[in-house]
């Protein structure tokens, strides 16, 4: 958090896309870093379960971010969506590697002739 007239520098932002700087994964079929701004919202839902008694099981990840120069315009601008989907090797009863592929679904627009 900064004081109201201060602004945090373009490397300090937090950013949205691939991994960040500590290697934490967000809207992963995005190249790394590709959203930055000072304030981000990222919200993530993540199923894994296993199958059978095997040690290998199922990962489905969605991905909802935004980014925003202000706290105010996070509730105005558009989420970027991403989403993943794979298998897992388990140990122990835990995933432990996930092998994932991701991709981006965009809205298609449809113009009607007027």
């Amino acid at each position: 958090m900064t004081p109201g007239g201060n602004r945090v520098p373009f490397y300090f932002q937090p950013t949205l896309g691939g991994a960040d700087i500590n290697g934490q994964q967000s809207l992963s079929s995005y190249q790394d870093y590709r959203f930055r701004a000072p304030n981000l919202l990222l919200l993530r839902e993540n199923f894994e379960h296993s199958i059978g008694k095997w040690p290998l099981g199922i990962a489905l990840i969605a991905d909802q971010g935004k980014v925003g120069l202000t706290r105010g315009d996070l509730g105005s601008n558009n989420w970027v969506h991403s989403f993943s989907t794979g298998f897992t090797l388990r140990a122990g009863g835990f995933p432990m590697v996930y092998l994932l592929f991701s991709w981006v679904a965009v809205k298609a627009r449809i113009r009607w002739p007027t």
